[in-house]
């Protein structure tokens, strides 16, 4: 799996095990642990997205694109 630096950075930061799912070969499960991640935190009161939701916006569609 194809992975930059920043996505990397991005699923140690926020997500728990990191480790694990760096160094797996399913896309489909980073994807959904990084949607997970940002339906929680990744919106204000008003459900409009944050700044947080656009990074793990950008890390979803890098990581989706790239493999």
């Amino acid at each position: 799996m194809i992975l930059s630096d920043s996505d990397k950075t991005f699923i140690n930061e926020n997500i728990s095990n990191a480790d694990e799912i760096i160094n797996s070969d399913d896309v489909d499960l980073v994807l959904s642990k990084i949607s997970e991640v940002m339906m929680m935190e990744g919106f204000d009161a008003n459900d409009e997205i944050n700044d947080f939701g656009r990074l793990a916006e950008k890390v979803y569609d890098n990581i989706f694109y790239n493999n």
